[in-house]
């Protein structure tokens, strides 16, 4: 018998430290008991996992195994739900699974939302919503714009660029200290 990795003081055997090490198959029971225990006990499975040395899927796999219930950690039932609100790569999202545009977890951009209360239908995928303000977070309906293509956004994107281009000619925007800047 060897005292428990976690510093817990308990005994485990030494076919526990075995599989500990990848040469066993299953774990000893003591050890499965103890991942119950601390589970039960309000221990979270990656907790369970940390505190005991175990990889979180290994005690997943051993809490299954004994009919104990967790929950599938998916919208309100994970760990690091935010009441169905978060950002994703600066477009502000609303957990809403069954909505067709939605992602694989769950998410649709407020703006498809936004726009489809505005037009009456979902917005294609191949329909772009330009901001035209830039700011990503800005969903009002005033600031987006529904364009009919691909093709069409880019050229929205491109005739900005074109005309930051002549503001630089004709010296109105300057590039100082590594940035491009408004010169009055």
């Amino acid at each position: 018998m060897r005292l428990c990795a976690c510093g817990c003081g308990e005994e485990i055997s030494e076919r526990a430290v075995a599989y500990r090490k990848g040469h066993g198959k299953r774990l000893p029971q003591e050890v499965e008991n103890k991942f119950i225990r601390l589970f039960n006990g309000g221990y979270s499975a990656s907790k369970v996992g940390r505190e005991c040395g175990y990889e979180t899927t290994t005690v997943t796999r051993v809490l299954k195994r004994n009919g104990i219930k967790m929950s599938d950690g998916k919208g309100e039932n994970h760990s690091g739900w935010k009441g169905g609100k978060v950002v994703k790569g600066g477009y502000p999202a609303t957990h809403n699974p069954d909505h067709p545009r939605a992602s694989r977890i769950g998410y649709v951009y407020d703006h498809v939302l936004e726009m489809e209360k505005n037009i009456g239908r979902i917005p294609d995928r191949n329909e772009p919503i330009h901001h035209i303000d830039f700011d990503k977070a800005n969903s009002n309906i005033e600031n987006l714009h529904l364009c009919e293509s691909v093709s069409e956004h880019m050229k929205i994107h491109y005739s900005l660029e074109s005309l930051a281009r002549e503001m630089f000619k004709q010296g109105t925007i300057v590039f100082e200290d590594g940035e491009y800047k408004h010169k009055p």
